[in-house]
């Protein structure tokens, strides 16, 4: 979801349709939320299509509820869609926005305890993967599927509020780009 929110901004910019915004009744946080929901939708379908074939295809056991999936999945979703959008308004070419998001993607896959705990990383590094959602993301997910305890509240609260944050972060900037240039 990163990789799609980071290339539909500055697509529309370089394409000129950032140009219809301007003249439209429509402000920048009204332009984000159509945004944000129907890539919200789009992903929500994706998730379920995945989690699907995990646990009744690969035989992923899911020992938590699904509620308690979909209320993570969601957050991350969000959260995910303000970095992607995040990177597409402070991106200038669509080389920018995809150069970024794989940064952001091998070190979510690094340092999010995807591929070692985070345990084993030094202080500082560890440090760094809690500002990447992707480690809030991991960390749930096993809970739920694997140790079928629900979400811990204070993980859940920080990838919202991280989510939070870049959507002001991006209703800022995208009120930048519609209101001059």
């Amino acid at each position: 979801m990163v990789s799609i929110a980071a290339l539909s901004i500055v697509r529309e910019r370089n394409v000129g349709t950032t140009e219809l915004f301007r003249v439209s009744p429509l402000s920048a946080g009204e332009i984000l939320f159509g945004k944000y929901l129907s890539f919200m939708l789009f992903g929500a379908l994706i998730t379920a299509l995945l989690a699907v074939l995990m646990v009744y295809v690969l035989n992923v056991p899911m020992l938590g509820r699904w509620e308690n999936f979909a209320l993570v999945m969601a957050s991350l979703l969000f959260t995910s869609l303000g970095v992607g959008f995040v990177i597409s308004l402070l991106s200038d070419t669509d080389t920018q926005a995809v150069q970024a998001t794989m940064i952001l993607l091998l070190a979510s896959v690094f340092f999010s305890g995807f591929i070692m705990s985070l345990d084993m990383l030094i202080p500082a590094v560890r440090a760094l993967s809690w500002a990447l959602p992707t480690t809030y993301g991991i960390v749930m997910l096993r809970d739920i599927f694997l140790r079928g305890e629900p979400p811990d509240l204070l993980v859940l609260g920080g990838l919202t509020a991280i989510g939070v944050a870049l959507a002001v972060i991006a209703w800022w900037l995208m009120r930048r780009l519609v209101s001059t240039e």
